[in-house]
């Protein structure tokens, strides 16, 4: 009875055991799957108890005051710069924290997360203040401050001699510093939480853009052709765009088979891209309105690249002559509307390069002289289209006056020729036709002024054709 008796009682504790187990088990899980059990910190703060939602507040806190009160150090053999930490983008990954934070005291059996809870009560979970950094903004604070101990790369370029031949002006290798060592490193000296945050800055090599093999390789080795035209640089207006507009193509490399367009080189032109007003032509007239000038750019260029052999793919004329080509040699050029583009057919590159001031517009082109053939144009006038005489009264010049106020300009119908000497063989290309409306002459008349017949008929020379 007695043996009965004991076996009764090691039945018994070994009930009331499993019953302290399971009501301990039941005091581990007793803040329910959506709040953080027990003993679970993050530096100074308390996450026990809290929803996902709480704790995520408690981290924004933690966020604030850890980006905006401590700073960070930077060094680099004797020099030193401190930073905000908030102007590098630094934050605190709440995410991650509160995933892991959840996850303790639910993770395996049922006997394995009371075990977790029970030591998460008893000795406490310390989560690591996991942070995160934007690097671009740690790469433009590094570039503001560190600009003392770097040395930028130096692209190879090509250097135009005196007698118009091309050298290659080599690379440097440049350094600058590691930033995603620097990334790595800041992120963690957060995360260990260091009172006085500091890291060392290390140098890397910065490689240039262009290497020297890589512009040699270009074939680029002299001029091909240059065309010049002139402006009147009193008119600051145009004198300003015609500028702005060939700093555009200025250094441009077109590579080989590709295709170059003015319009998307060169952009809009109207105020808010920096044009000013001057000159253009609306209507078949001449008003005011912003990148007067750059249709003179995109011609000078068309005549440049008609001199280079290269293959024409959109060339539109004015709708009236203009005076810094000949007719049937000019590009008129609308952003989004009328463009002006050519195909580089040569086998290397080629180089583009404007001059423009004092009243002068050069653009030339480089590439490889092997290439070089002579060309010239040709141009025939097919039929002049005379202009109108319109009268207009003006009381307020003198009985019988007269005074022109716009000059008339005949229309013109102009075929062009590219001819081509090559090994002694003359090939002659046909190049885009041009048709050119014709401008009335305005001519205003005081009192008793007798006005012609043929008034508002054309007047001007009869229909020819010739060359120009």
């Amino acid at each position: 009875m007695k043996a009965i008796g004991g076996i009764k009682l090691i039945m018994l504790a070994a009930a009331l055991a499993c019953l302290g187990v399971f009501v301990s088990l039941g005091a581990a899980l007793a803040f329910g799957p959506e709040t953080v059990v027990p003993g679970v910190t993050v530096l100074d703060a308390d996450l026990s108890g809290l929803t996902r939602e709480e704790a995520d507040v408690r981290l924004l806190l933690l966020e604030k005051e850890l980006v905006r009160s401590v700073p960070l150090v930077l060094r680099y053999g004797a020099s030193a710069w401190q930073i905000r930490p908030v102007n590098i983008g630094l934050s605190v990954d709440r995410e991650r924290i509160l995933d892991e934070a959840m996850q303790v005291g639910r993770r395996g059996t049922l006997v394995q997360r009371w075990a977790q809870g029970r030591r998460a009560a008893r000795e406490g979970v310390h989560i690591p203040v996991y942070v995160k950094i934007d690097q671009s903004r740690l790469d433009q604070e590094l570039g503001a401050i560190a600009h003392r101990i770097i040395i930028p790369p130096r692209d190879a370029r090509l250097k135009i001699n005196p007698d118009e031949t091309v050298v290659v002006e080599p690379s440097r290798d440049g350094v600058k510093v590691d930033v995603e060592k620097a990334c790595r490193d800041i992120i963690r000296v957060f995360e260990d939480y260091d009172q006085a945050p500091e890291i060392s800055l290390a140098l890397i090599k910065d490689v240039p853009r262009k290497t020297t093999r890589e512009v040699a390789d270009m074939g680029v080795n002299g001029l091909l052709a240059s065309y010049s035209t002139t402006f009147d640089h009193c008119d600051a207006g145009r004198s300003y765009n015609i500028k702005m507009a060939a700093a555009a193509l200025d250094g441009l490399f077109v590579p080989p088979g590709e295709a170059f367009s003015f319009n998307n080189v060169v952009g809009p032109r109207s105020s808010e891209t920096g044009y000013k007003n001057s000159k253009v032509i609306i209507n078949n007239e001449l008003v005011e309105g912003p990148g007067g000038g750059v249709c003179q750019v995109s011609s000078t260029l068309y005549n440049a690249v008609l001199l280079a052999n290269l293959e024409i793919l959109d060339r539109t004329n004015h709708s009236i002559p203009v005076p810094y080509v000949p007719p049937g040699r000019d590009a008129t050029v609308v952003y989004d509307l009328i463009d002006f583009r050519f195909k580089n057919t040569s086998p290397g590159y080629v180089y583009l390069k404007t001059l423009a001031g004092s009243g002068r517009v050069t653009v030339k082109i480089y590439g490889s002289t092997d290439c070089r053939r002579e060309v010239s144009i040709r141009t025939r006038v097919m039929e002049t289209i005379p202009f109108k005489e319109i009268y207009q009264q003006d009381s307020s010049l003198g009985h019988g006056e007269l005074k022109v106020m716009r000059k008339g300009i005949p229309g013109l119908r102009v075929l062009s020729e590219r001819v081509l000497l090559d090994n002694d063989a003359c090939r002659v290309e046909n190049l885009p036709p041009s048709f050119y409306h014709s401008v009335d002459q305005i001519i205003v008349t005081g009192p008793g002024f007798k006005v012609p017949e043929s008034a508002g008929r054309p007047s001007g020379e009869e229909p020819a054709a010739g060359a120009l």
